[in-house]
């Protein structure tokens, strides 16, 4: 499938209101794990459980597959945070 076509899959799945499936091509399909958690921001705002799972199914994974060590720290510290000021 060519990637105008995998565009086209994510607005039609963000208009039919399949929000998980749109984020899904995005990160698995086009590669382009920014603009799933974009949308995933716009969706559901910050924290929502659309972006926790984007984060642990497919940017830490990548972040740690790529040796960014740098980003996977950041993905851990909201976790951090949050339990330390509630």
């Amino acid at each position: 499938m060519g990637k105008h076509q995998l565009e086209l899959a994510v607005a039609f799945f963000l208009l039919g209101g399949d929000h998980s499936s749109a984020i899904n091509v995005c990160a698995k399909n086009l590669g382009d794990e920014q603009l799933a958690l974009v949308i995933c921001r716009l969706v559901e705002g910050h924290g929502g459980p659309l972006e926790h799972h984007l984060i642990a199914k497919y940017i830490f994974p990548s972040a740690i597959d790529r040796g960014d060590y740098w980003l996977a720290s950041l993905l851990e510290v909201p976790k951090t945070l949050a339990f330390m000021y509630p």
